[in-house]
């Protein structure tokens, strides 16, 4: 929300400074004025005497934190002021509608560009939902923010042969932050509108237990697919689960997620239905990236240089590739120096252009969703020249040394952060790596 209010991401920022300035404090203090003397015979002696040395250093701390404490009470005077300013509480969008949004933004902008390299897991997905199996079974796609989840399971929903199958049909955007009972309804609003029927008396002020029967008794007896797109957490899954009943109807469910842990979970009793969308191969890059520059679908000789380096900075997204051909496509395709300006002021394009903007934002969904101790870490990797291969355990002491790696009972600090690392890994990829590199 920062993003969008000026006022607020002053207010975050503050928050920010402010607690690194008490962490700086308390490593100060702990540095100056502990120290662990033993049981000496003269220990209480050299308290006293310790004591009065660093009166001094005692009198500035305990003025930072004066001052610190200070700081917090204006900041939450300020916080409840632009609560109040903005009415926030009672007017202003939720959260989880400018996440729906936000999501929604990315399959849109996928939707266009007529993705190459589709059809095969395509097919994949279809054959899994038409397999005549009577048990309900869940089927999840699997990947990193940008790569088409939503618009590679929009065309499997749209498919005739899968609406053939499935006569009840729902598409849900879960997003980050969601409303169950909000999500609910919009699945009792589609069903009921497939079977041609008002909904029930009374569904707007239905808690979410009576929301969940509702849509259990509706669809006990009968064949439906609902599609739960952008789930972020466990949670979410649960939270829908035992509201869909397994009716022995050859029902399914799929969800689309970043998250490997949620696509695990959803398909406990199905782990083969687990299905991990990568990036777009290096010639399948080429060929949107063309297709959506060039008429011909040709790349003229003199611009294939510098264009297959913008290419490799997109690194196989398609929403990454989509964004920046719309750039290109807007550029001089006789005069080289424009398409070597951007390619230099890529950093500065994210910030000046639309639809950069917005790729950026849908992209940055996934730093946001990290949990905080993995946030500094990964930021880490940004001090190491790029296309450089970082050791494993360089990373891992400097991490440590730079106080980024909380201990946990039972485990060194590199154990703890050789977790951190796995877990960054399987973010990205998926599965972890050898652990030789």
């Amino acid at each position: 929300m920062e993003e969008r209010d000026p006022s607020l991401e002053v207010l975050v920022k503050k928050v920010r400074d402010i607690a690194y300035d008490m962490e700086d404090a308390l490593d100060d203090f702990k540095l100056r004025l502990t120290h662990d003397r033993g049981q000496r015979f003269f220990a209480p002696l050299q308290r006293s005497f310790d004591y009065v040395l660093n009166l001094r250093a005692r009198h500035q701390i305990a003025s930072r934190i004066r001052g610190i404490k200070s700081r917090v009470i204006g900041i939450s005077e300020a916080h409840r002021r632009y609560l109040i300013r903005n009415d926030i509480m009672k007017q202003g969008p939720t959260f989880s509608s400018i996440s729906r949004l936000e999501s929604q933004g990315d399959g849109l902008l996928l939707e266009e560009a007529d993705l190459v390299g589709i059809e095969k897991p395509k097919r994949q997905l279809i054959e899994w939902l038409l397999e005549r199996k009577p048990g309900r079974e869940v089927v999840s796609v699997v990947g990193m923010g940008g790569l088409g989840k939503s618009t590679l399971v929009k065309k499997v929903y749209d498919d005739p042969d899968v609406k053939k199958q499935f006569k009840f049909r729902a598409w849900i955007t879960v997003s980050q932050s969601f409303k169950k009972e909000e999500l609910l309804k919009d699945i009792i609003q589609q069903l009921f509108r497939i079977h041609r029927k008002r909904g029930p008396k009374g569904v707007d002020h239905m808690d979410y237990d009576k929301l969940r029967t509702v849509i259990n008794k509706f669809l006990q007896q009968k064949k439906y697919l609902i599609v739960l797109d952008d789930v972020w957490h466990t949670s979410a899954w649960g939270a829908f689960q035992h509201a869909l009943p397994n009716n022995n109807c050859g029902s399914r469910i799929m969800v689309t997620t970043r998250n490997t842990e949620v696509a695990s979970t959803a398909c406990m009793d199905f782990p083969d239905r687990v299905f991990p969308l990568v990036p777009l191969s290096q010639e399948e890059s080429w060929i949107l990236f063309c297709k959506k520059i060039f008429p011909s679908n040709t790349c003229p000789p003199h611009l294939k240089n510098i264009s297959e380096t913008i290419l490799g900075r997109c690194e196989g997204l398609p929403l990454a590739i989509v964004s920046i051909s719309g750039v290109l496509a807007t550029k001089d395709k006789n005069k080289l120096d424009e398409w070597e300006m951007v390619h230099r002021s890529l950093g500065a394009g994210f910030e000046n252009n639309d639809t950069l903007m917005n790729t950026r934002k849908i992209l940055s969904l996934s730093y946001n969703d990290l949990p905080y101790y993995l946030k500094c870490c990964l930021l880490y990797f940004s001090i190491f020249p790029e296309g450089n291969p970082i050791g494993r355990m360089k990373l891992i002491r400097l991490w440590i040394a730079e106080g980024f790696v909380e201990g946990k009972e039972g485990m060194t600090l590199e154990e703890v952060a050789e977790d951190y690392l796995n877990e960054l890994i399987k973010k990205k990829f998926g599965s972890c790596s050898d652990g030789n590199q």
